[in-house]
């Protein structure tokens, strides 16, 4: 046994507020082993919903509320030197370039949040130069990298042909507690209790954005709607494209029937009401609202988009999928779904959820992840 200093592990994030990566770093935060690793945390700003759960024995360091502080990064490495950093979303490039900088260059491992091909198509259409400099800089940050966590095989198939590299890719889901999800929603339902329009009652969680394709679940609502008149669609969320559906949702003539309700500290209360969650994303990465759902047992239709889903919902068994993203698939989808058997869908979302997404499957990943590593050298 190695009676030495255990290796710090230094995490890297933007924030724990309230996304999926804030809840999956959170998560890993509390439940690494502390007999094989010491933990560290550095974010651009403090507080937030999982920042505030943190456990006592993890150290924070907040850098500069700038979108890229490297310096101060490298110098927050220089002063700590950690045995490992591990980072997510644009602490990626932050990490690369502050390791770069210092002579003491620990192992650096870095998680991709989203499906990267479908990141870098919407970058292209708002600007072609963004596009190149962002390919070459993500592609030189993974390059530096120990290993990359994708969170599917599909995700980490997409990296390695988007970025040409044949890097170290880890394919590491996120983890869900079941019981736990279980619990804490049904403790939402006793302080707020949930009240969710239609019969049935769907419901969508996520940011207003056009990556979300609420567009498309809107216009799915007419066909929808002629099979199940008293139907309503509650969306969960806030964004920028707030007024854009609401104008959207009415040149259907569905607003009366399609209701954004705005952020929710109760979310998991409202999943577990509702009658269908539909995701009718683009692309994602790793749905955590869906897997929330999959674990409160609440049937799921969604979209076959790049990432994480088609690993999630096999379709008849653990949920419903689309056949296309389009309207007229979710439409279809959506009516499948309510017209299957609720408890044979949840029953098998909860036999996948429990084999291979469990928090300890995943934590030991991540352990047997981090000590390769520290021993593997970088080539």
């Amino acid at each position: 046994m190695n009676a030495g200093p255990l290796p710090l592990v230094l995490f890297a994030i933007p924030e724990l507020a309230s996304g999926g990566p804030d809840r999956v770093m959170a998560e890993l935060l509390r439940d690494l082993p502390r007999r094989r690793f010491r933990l560290a945390l550095v974010v651009s700003r403090r507080g937030g919903r999982y920042f505030d759960k943190l456990p006592s024995d993890v150290e924070v360091f907040v850098l500069p509320d700038s979108r890229y502080p490297v310096r101060a990064f490298a110098r927050l490495i220089d002063d700590l030197r950690p045995a490992l950093v591990f980072s997510t979303l644009r602490m990626n490039l932050t990490a690369e370039l502050a390791t770069w900088l210092q002579r003491h260059r620990p192992p650096l491992v870095v998680r991709q949040a989203n499906a990267i091909a479908a990141d870098f198509a919407v970058l292209k259409r708002r600007s072609l130069l963004k596009h190149r400099v962002a390919h070459w800089v993500v592609k030189r940050a993974f390059a530096r990298a120990s290993a990359v966590v994708a969170q599917s095989r599909e995700m980490a198939d997409e990296i390695a042909s988007t970025l040409r590299t044949d890097q170290r890719l880890a394919v590491i889901g996120n983890p869900i507690d079941v019981a736990a999800t279980q619990q804490l929603a049904r403790q939402q339902a006793e302080a707020a209790p949930p009240r969710l329009a239609g019969q049935p009652a769907l419901l969508a969680v996520g940011r207003l954005a056009p990556q979300k394709g609420f567009d498309l679940l809107i216009a799915a609502m007419p066909a929808i709607l002629a099979a199940h008149p008293d139907a309503a669609l509650t969306i969960v969320g806030t964004g920028e494209d707030h007024a854009a559906l609401e104008s959207l949702a009415a040149s259907h003539d569905v607003g009366d029937r399609v209701h954004l309700v705005g952020h929710s500290d109760h979310v998991l209360a409202t999943i577990a009401a509702a009658d269908l969650f539909i995701s009718s994303s683009r692309y994602e990465g790793f749905s955590n609202a869906m897997l929330e759902a999959m674990a409160l047992g609440t049937p799921v239709a969604a979209t076959p988009c790049p990432g994480a889903t088609r690993e999630l919902i096999i379709d008849g068994s653990s949920g419903i999928l689309a056949e296309v993203t389009t309207s007229t698939a979710i439409a279809a989808a959506v009516l499948k779904a309510l017209a299957a058997d609720r408890h044979h869908l949840a029953a098998g979302a909860k036999r996948l959820l429990e084999a291979h997404y469990a928090p300890a499957i995943i934590v030991e990943r991540y352990a047997s992840l981090f000590e390769d590593a520290l021993t593997t050298p970088k080539d």
